[in-house]
């Protein structure tokens, strides 16, 4: 079995031969309850507070989402309109023989 050496220096014991080695490991699959697996101590109280816990948390994230969004766009927006400026520029120094390094 061949070794890998990590950033840090040090020999990764787990790499194989032939396997492709990632920056960043994927992610452990997380079992769901199963049915069988429902604590009887949980009321429907509980776990009614827990789901609108877990609703307030994701339409939070989608918000803060759709932000980003809105501010990429804009930047997106912004650059072209750059890069036109200095399009424009450019062809207005050319006449003159100014030529940016």
């Amino acid at each position: 079995m061949t070794t890998a050496t990590k950033k840090n220096g040090k020999k990764d014991e787990n790499f194989k031969e032939g396997e492709e080695v990632t920056e960043q490991s994927q992610p452990k699959p997380v079992s769901l309850a199963q049915p069988n697996q429902v604590d009887p101590n949980v009321t429907k109280e509980q776990l009614q507070n827990q789901l609108n816990y877990a609703q307030k948390i994701i339409n939070v994230l989608q918000g803060k989402v759709n932000d980003l969004n809105g501010k990429m766009v804009q930047l997106e927006a912004q650059l072209l309109l750059a890069n036109e400026d200095r399009e424009n520029i450019m062809k207005q120094l050319e006449p003159m023989g100014i030529t940016p390094q």
